[in-house]
């Protein structure tokens, strides 16, 4: 299987120089956790931007400063493997397809994988998803703040947080895509006195305050139970990596938790879990 017959072609790109507030706008409109970025005229790859790297740095406005330079690059001659190699070697959720100039062609991601092979491909009924689930697993309980949950995701470097209520028992899920919902870049005034030498502090009635402008991701006060996910589609650890994904393709989610006997959450298998079926990594 080459990367050609999986990968997007033509996909959605962000053209240099840009501003944060215009990604932030197509991640939302798109609904997705990165964009290939590329020079203006062009199309020669540049980066990656992703909607955590924008999170994170509410204050940088100009989208240069956001990108991460350092992406797998392959070709659509390539093999799956290949590709599936970079992206488990470099925790990198998609690999960028590119021709002999360096222009953007194409994109595989781990859902187009998901999609287009694992859940058509029949001898991975044989395979268990149990080798490969994540068993120690960040979780959020139902009534935490949404900014001390983003916090939380952003820190155990998750894609999303199982919810839990007072009993500890799972009753939803939340991601990224969740917290920008009814989240705006907003711009605020904020101050900052201003030293003074020791000499200087007996001419001055009051110490100079400098104010300036910042941006700041502004989110909204609420408990991340009005936001989450609460129809949730389960996984046990002897279900079949075939089975997962055809989960996962149907209902369009790139997570399920796993779960034991009555309902215990024991894990979370996610799509690049799946992904190491195809090379053999645990």
């Amino acid at each position: 299987m080459k990367v050609k017959n999986l990968m997007t072609p033509d996909p959605v790109v962000i053209e240099l120089p840009a501003t944060r507030n215009y990604a932030l706008d197509l991640f939302k409109r798109y609904k997705v956790r990165s964009f290939p970025v590329v020079k203006r005229g062009t199309k020669e790859i540049v980066g990656i931007v992703s909607i955590k790297s924008v999170l994170l740095h509410p204050d940088e406005d100009q989208l240069a400063m956001l990108i991460k330079r350092d992406v797998p690059l392959v070709t659509p001659n390539d093999a799956l493997k290949k590709a599936v190699k970079l992206i488990l070697k470099n925790k990198y959720r998609r690999v960028v397809v590119v021709d002999k100039e360096n222009h953007v062609v194409g994109i595989l991601t781990v859902g187009d994988i998901i999609r287009r092979y694992l859940s058509k491909n029949e001898k991975m009924k044989s395979i268990e998803i149990k080798p490969y689930y994540q068993k120690h697993v960040s979780v959020v309980w139902k009534g935490t703040p949404l900014k001390a949950a983003l916090k939380a995701l952003l820190l155990s470097n998750a894609m999303v947080l199982p919810v839990i209520d007072d009993d500890g028992s799972l009753i939803g899920i939340i991601d990224e895509t969740d917290l920008l919902k009814d989240s705006e870049i907003v711009r605020v005034m904020k101050s900052s006195e201003l030293a003074v030498s020791s000499e200087e502090e007996w001419i001055l009635e009051s110490h100079p305050v400098l104010l300036f402008e910042k941006s700041e991701l502004q989110i909204p006060k609420k408990p991340v139970q009005e936001l989450m996910t609460t129809e949730l589609k389960l996984a046990t650890p002897h279900m079949s990596v075939y089975e997962v994904a055809n989960i996962m393709t149907q209902e369009h989610i790139e997570q399920l938790p796993v779960i034991k006997g009555e309902g215990e959450i024991i894990g979370l298998i996610r799509d690049i879990d799946l992904v190491k079926a195809i090379v053999g990594a645990r």
